[in-house]
């Protein structure tokens, strides 16, 4: 930490630092234990030299007085080799809350604290591989020595060169950071995109029997039988209309009776 008259407040375990046991060829994961020793609230943040191998849960958060809270790192699968040195480091800074901060957004609190208020404390990392796969790795080793050992060392030198020089060049800062639910946010997008993929295919379906149902509309209104049935009432007014024309008729030859006999007569 920082020497300043607060520097006692926060306790690492590991202090020093942190180990990562292997194989890699998976994930693996280490805790920091962090604890509060000031009757205060302790906002902390954790940075890294290496953002893209690691993965960090919580890496910003609040420590309540006097108690503690544990932070996982997981190491992203790589390929381990002995011959190469790591650089990778942690740092961990923290600062006592002011009274009237509104902790609801530490990242807001965070950039409004001056650096001078900040203290850190800085771990290394330690790639360790359990005995038995460290001795198959140096038989598997010691077999192609002859073939390969002359291109694979030259190819693990400028690997290592190139790690250091991105190691080196690269700085603390908060773009550094991988984000604190890097797992939880990819399982949130990946199931997001599998509802937009429903949701569309349902879209696309749905349009198909719009299609569908405006085409059966449009084939009723224009078949035959529409016409027969609009065409069928032609005969029934006929049918009605003939016994009033047979009336008439009669009336007719009535009338025309009635003055045939008035005339005879």
């Amino acid at each position: 930490m920082n020497k300043t008259p607060q520097f006692d407040v926060l306790t690492i375990e590991p202090e020093h630092e942190l180990r990562f046991v292997g194989p890699f060829n998976r994930p693996v994961v280490t805790v920091m234990t962090l604890r509060n020793n000031a009757p205060s609230t302790l906002v902390f943040k954790i940075k890294t030299t290496a953002p893209k191998r690691y993965c960090v849960r919580p890496n910003i958060g609040k420590i309540a007085p006097f108690r503690s809270t544990q932070v996982e790192i997981c190491l992203q699968p790589f390929m381990y080799d002995q011959q190469e040195k790591n650089k990778h480091k942690f740092m961990v800074q923290c600062v006592l809350a002011p009274q009237d901060a509104d902790l609801s957004d530490l990242n807001k609190l965070w950039k409004e604290l001056e650096p001078t208020q900040l203290m850190d404390a800085k771990l290394k990392c330690v790639f360790e591989m359990p005995p038995s796969e460290s001795n198959v790795e140096n038989n598997s080793g010691g077999n192609n020595t002859n073939t390969g050992g002359s291109v694979a060392g030259n190819a693990t030198a400028s690997q290592s060169a190139a790690e250091s020089l991105k190691t080196d060049a690269s700085k603390l800062s908060d773009e550094e950071l991988p984000p604190s639910s890097l797992s939880e946010a990819t399982m949130q997008i990946e199931t997001l995109a599998v509802e937009i993929k429903e949701i569309r295919e349902l879209n696309i379906e749905l349009r198909k029997e719009n299609l569908h149902l405006k085409d059966q509309i449009t084939r009723y209104r224009s078949s035959p039988a529409t016409k027969q049935i609009n065409e069928s009432y032609t005969p029934v007014l006929a049918e009605k209309q003939i016994p009033v024309f047979y009336i008439a008729i009669a009336i007719a030859a009535a009338i025309l009776g009635l003055l045939l006999g008035k005339f005879l007569l």
